[in-house]
Parts: structure tokens; C-alpha cells; sequence
């Protein structure tokens, strides 16, 4: 999808109801759980908005003195029963305190039933949003996991973060609460019409005159929150983003003094983010007031008139009492349904941000009918590979080379040349844009992802280390390895020996971004753990420049342990270390320039011999001239 796609897709944001078809299409395993909480809520709204009133009116019924109380509750032949029973008014004291007694209980067993019912709702709304909610997150990590780098290196870690945690709740609440009381809310007007209606229908006409003020200012109060819930979800993405990163960078913003400039930063996105929500909250805070406000309106007028019938004889004072409580019901909902459906609109920009992941395709896509690659013996072959980042110019060009199985290739080049770009096509963590790379005369295109990788080993010159044990890591490469051979890569990797001088050993942990190790140790610690997944091919990304000289000899040890027998492509930073390479690619303007050994290279006196002199030169001029 490219940006103009995705702008487009964010203009068109979409309406709750089709959030949530999206978000059911994911629940098909767990719908038994809202079939479930459907059925309780049908329960318990039909228990609370016609049976409980109605018992309830009978109650008081009971206690009425007079008779006539009964006339148009009912209909006749129901009335002339409960008459014949001498539970209610006219009958006897005896009958009339039975009939109460009665009543009461129908009554307390109703209301029983009305809260088991109401668990029920609860609880399986609860388990089915809680469950389709972990189903869909484990869905977008998945699709975040298997997007390219040009993606992750495109998007702010926070906003992604926001995206899964924030959005991924207000989500959840819409399925939790707000969709079975949306659902609930025509099953309640439509019981509570249905009594109204038999009670008295001028009364029930009088109900909902108000009806459509209420709709309209839900509506148009709708629209605009979904415009502004989307405005401070991504504020809310900009503010974690601001956070995480100037944490990672703690100690830069520490050595510069820059403490209280990144505090008033952060408060001017604090301050932003703040603003957005309280555009947001203003919109929801008038709706409220506003329906309640109307209903007020209606309600008083309803009882007015219902007053004025009563006391002329046109209404029963049970027909009153049922009647007001069903229309309270009715009220209610109406109240609340505003509610349920501004929280929508939040839902629907929610699920926007969501789903704008979600329909990112993916930029190294697999082949339907790819195979897996078998073990390969590590020839490489670029032929005429293009290559150029979405939002860039050209980096390789016809770039077409055979390297060797087993060989150490040094990839060199001024900063931008292409090397890093180069070696990112060999593992797929981009695709070219013309031509196309085989290994072992097997297109990388047209193999599964995970064989393909499963025979590249990277050692990055920043190693990543994740939070957990030492021994964690390692195997982070194999998780089936056995104990023993996570020892035996640490002993190749000349890991082995600080590892047990440590306090738990292979067993301690190693902090956040492994803080607690020094660079020499995270770096012997992945390549243990390049040791351990055994590649045919092994990407070096100048593994020992940022490290000093006895670390930079174990390290260098470990990686000619590492090197043995594996096709090697060395991203060269400092030349001096390259010497020994079996092959040296030298990239100018997105081409390979020059090809040869160190010696080659620098009898040739081209672009190669003027680099590596440039870099000895402040060792002086003997030294740079000597090969």
C-alpha cells in the first residue's frame, strides 16, 4: 500500500458497524460466548422491563383500597380473575395480604432471575471480547512481525506501540460493553413499546415525540468525535513515541545537559495531546446533558399529562406505576445509547489505525507455491540486481557478481555506497527492484522466507540482546538446543569463560537492552548465537569497530571460529581489517567499481588504494603505504 492508498483509507474512515464486521470476522471461534451473552441480555431485559413493572403494579394493586383501580390495567376477563382471586383491591384483607405476599415473592424471584441474567450478560461479553481481543492481537503482531524493514524503519516505535495497546483497548471496551448494550437497546424498545402501548397509547405517542431531537444530536455529535478521537489517538501514538525514544537515549540527553529541553518538549506534546482530549471530552460532555436534558423535557410532560388523566379517572393508578417504570426503562436506554454510540465513533477511529496496519501488505511477499530451501552450500549469484528504497533514489545498480562457496568477501565503499543495502537482499529483509540474487542457482524469491533465513547468520555491529538470560539469548537462535551446545557455541564464541564468572552463570540476566555487558560481551554473545543456528552464510556487519584491542581480539578470534567454511560477506568499515579477505568488492554510485584481493587493489591504485590510505594515514605515511 503506498501513502497515497493509505491517506485515502484514513480519509474514508470507517463507521463503527464496520469496525466491528471486521473485528467478528476474527471471532468466529469464541461466537458461542456472545450467543451466550445475547441470550442472558434478552433475559434479563425482558425480566426488567415488563415483568418486574408489571408484578410490581400488582403489588401495589394489592394494596389499593379501591377497586376501580384495576379498571383499564387490564383486560376484562383478566381483570374479573384477579378479582375472583381477592388478591387485589375489593377482596378481602386475608386475600388482599396473601395476594401481596404473593406478588412480593413473583416479584423477588423475577428480580432474581433478572440478576443471574445479568451475570451471564456480564460475564460472557467479558470472555468473548477478552478473547477475540487476544486472538486479534496476536494477529497484528504476527502481520508487524513479518512487515519489511523498509516498514519498521518508516514508522515511529510508539505510534505502533499506541496502536496495539490504546487502540487495541478502546476496541475491546465497544465489544465488552458497548456492542451488547447496543445490542440490547431495540430488544428494550420494543418490549417496552409493546407494554406502553397495551397500557395506554396516547401516553406511549406522548413517549416518543422526543425520540427524534435525541437521534439528531446523537448523529450529528458522532461525526465529529470520530474525526477527533483518530486526531488524539495519534497524539497519544507521537507522545509514546517522544517517550520511548528519549529514554533509549537517556545518556545522550544527559551528557549534553539537554534534561530540561526534553522536559519542556515533552510538554508541548503533553500539552497537544491534553488539548486533543479535551476536544474530545467537550463533545461528550454536551451530548450528555443534551439527550438528558430533552428526555427531561418529554419525561416531565409525559407525567403531566399521565397526572391529569389519573386524577379524572381516565388512568389506574397500577396503569400508572407500570407505565412509569417501563418508560423509565425505555429513558434510559435512550440515554445510554448515546453514550454507546459516541464511544463508537471512538471505537471506529480506533479500529482505523488498527486495520491501517493491518491491510499493509506485505513488501517482501512469499511466493503462493514457494518450496523450501534445502541446506545449501552458500554459492551467491546477484544477476543485474537493481535496487532503490520506496522514497529514494537508486542505490545498486546491474550490480552481477558470483561469490564462491566458503569465501570471505569484504563489501567497501564510502558511506551510502550501497554495502549495507547490498547484503540486506541476501536474508529478503528487502527485494530488489530489477534483476534478482540465487543461492546455490535457487532464486531467494521463489523459496519460503524462513528456509531462506534459517541459513543466514547476521553479527550485527550493534548486537541486539532481549531482556532474560544469558542462555536465553543464545538459544534465541535454536530454542530446541540443548544445554551443552549453548556451552559449546559460548566456548567457539570465547564467551564461555566471562559467562561463569558471572553470578548465576548462564542463568543471569542481562537487563534491558543488556546493559549489564559490555560491548565485547554482547557482541561474543551473538555470535554464540550465530554459532548455534550453524548458517551456510554469514553476514559480518564490522563486528569489532566500536570495540577496544582486547576485546577486539576475542571478538576477532570468535569470528574466525565463526567464519570456517561459511560463505562470509564482511560489511567493511575500517580496511585495515580486511586484509585477509579472500575477495574485496568495491562499491561507487550503486556499482561494483573494482574487484580483487587487498594486494590487487592497491597496486591498481584506484578508488580502493585511495580509501585505505585516507584511513592510515594519521598512523603515518609508512604505514599507509605499506599493504
Amino acid at each position: 500500500m503506498n501513502q497515497r492508498q493509505a491517506d485515502g483509507n484514513r480519509a474514508r474512515s470507517p463507521q463503527a458497524v464496520h469496525v466491528l464486521r471486521r473485528l467478528m470476522a476474527d471471532a468466529r471461534g469464541g461466537l458461542w460466548s456472545a450467543r451466550a451473552a445475547l441470550g442472558a441480555m434478552i433475559g434479563e431485559t425482558v425480566l426488567d422491563t415488563a415483568i418486574v413493572p408489571i408484578l410490581v403494579a400488582l403489588i401495589f394493586l394489592a394494596i389499593a383500597p379501591s377497586p376501580e383501580a384495576l379498571q383499564g390495567y387490564a383486560p376484562k376477563d383478566t381483570v374479573d380473575w384477579i378479582q375472583r382471586l381477592g388478591w387485589v383491591s375489593g377482596g378481602a384483607k386475608s386475600e388482599r395480604l396473601r395476594g401481596l405476599l404473593i406478588f412480593v415473592c413473583l416479584a423477588l424471584a423475577a428480580w432474581f432471575l433478572k440478576c443471574v441474567c445479568g451475570f451471564g450478560r456480564a460475564y460472557f461479553s467479558q470472555l468473548f471480547a477478552h478473547g477475540v481481543m487476544r486472538d486479534f492481537r496476536r494477529r497484528l503482531y504476527s502481520h508487524l512481525m513479518r512487515q519489511s524493514l523498509a516498514f519498521h524503519n518508516s514508522r515511529e516505535t510508539g505510534d505502533l506501540l499506541s496502536r496495539v495497546s490504546n487502540d487495541v483497548i478502546l476496541l475491546q471496551r465497544v465489544l465488552a460493553t458497548d456492542l451488547i448494550e447496543a445490542a440490547r437497546a431495540p430488544v428494550v424498545f420494543l418490549i417496552a413499546l409493546g407494554v406502553m402501548l397495551s397500557f395506554e397509547p396516547r401516553l406511549t405517542l406522548l413517549a416518543l415525540v422526543c425520540m427524534p431531537g435525541i437521534t439528531l444530536i446523537i448523529a450529528r455529535s458522532g461525526d465529529r468525535l470520530r474525526r477527533l478521537a483518530r486526531e488524539m489517538q495519534a497524539r497519544l501514538g507521537t507522545l509514546n513515541s517522544f517517550v520511548q525514544e528519549r529514554l533509549n537515549g537517556i545518556q545522550t540527553v544527559q551528557i549534553f545537559g539537554m534534561e530540561n529541553t526534553e522536559v519542556e518538549r515533552f510538554g508541548e506534546i503533553n500539552e497537544s495531546n491534553f488539548r486533543a482530549n479535551m476536544r474530545v471530552a467537550k463533545v461528550m460532555s454536551v451530548l450528555s446533558p443534551s439527550v438528558e436534558f430533552i428526555s427531561a423535557v418529554g419525561l416531565l410532560v409525559l407525567i403531566y399529562v399521565a397526572g391529569y388523566l389519573t386524577i379524572n379517572g381516565f388512568l389506574s393508578v397500577g396503569t400508572l406505576i407500570a407505565f412509569g417504570m417501563v418508560s423509565q426503562r425505555l429513558g434510559s436506554r435512550l440515554g445510554l445509547l448515546g453514550k454507546i454510540w459516541l464511544s463508537g465513533q471512538q471505537a471506529a477511529a480506533a479500529g482505523d489505525r488498527v486495520f491501517e496496519i493491518l491491510d499493509q501488505s506485505e513488501e517482501v511477499p512469499e511466493a503462493p507455491d514457494a518450496s523450501d530451501l534445502q541446506r545449501v552450500r552458500g554459492r551467491i549469484s546477484f544477476r543485474h540486481v537493481q535496487f532503490r528504497y520506496a522514497d529514494g533514489e537508486t542505490v545498486l545498480q546491474d550490480i552481477e557478481v558470483d561469490i564462491s562457496p566458503g569465501s570471505v568477501v569484504a563489501l567497501v565503499g564510502t558511506s551510502g555506497a550501497g554495502k549495507t543495502s547490498m547484503a540486506n537482499l541476501i536474508p529478503r529483509f528487502y527485494d530488489p527492484t530489477g534483476g534478482h540474487i540465487e543461492i546455490d542457482g535457487a532464486n531467494i524469491a521463489a523459496v519460503t522466507v524462513a528456509s531462506l533465513r534459517s541459513q543466514i547468520g547476521i553479527v550485527p555491529q550493534e548486537p541486539i540482546l532481549f531482556s532474560g538470560s544469558i542462555q536465553d539469548n543464545i538459544a534465541y537462535a535454536r530454542p530446541d538446543a540443548t544445554g551443552e551446545e549453548i556451552e559449546a557455541a559460548a566456548r567457539a564464541a570465547n564467551a564461555d569463560d566471562f559467562i561463569r564468572e558471572l553470578p548465576k552463570g548462564y542463568d543471569t540476566s542481562v537487563g534491558e537492552r543488556a546493559t549489564k555487558l559490555s560491548g565485547g560481551q554482547r557482541q561474543r554473545i551473538a555470535i554464540a548465537r550465530a554459532l548455534l543456528r550453524d548458517p551456510r552464510v554469514l553476514i559480518l556487519d564490522e563486528a569489532t569497530s566500536a570495540l577496544d584491542a582486547e576485546s577486539e581480539a576475542l571478538v576477532q578470534d570468535a569470528l574466525e571460529h565463526l567464519m570456517q567454511g561459511r560463505t562470509t560477506l564482511i560489511i567493511a568499515h575500517r580496511l585495515s581489517t580486511i586484509q585477509r579477505a579472500d575477495r574485496i568488492l568495491v562499491l561507487a554510485d550503486g556499482r561494483i567499481a573494482e574487484d580483487g584481493t587487498h594486494e590487487e587493489l592497491y597496486r591498481h591504485a584506484g578508488t580502493y588504494r585511495r580509501l585505505y590510505e585516507a584511513q592510515l594515514q594519521p598512523f603515518g605515511e609508512e604505514a599507509a603505504a605499506r599493504p
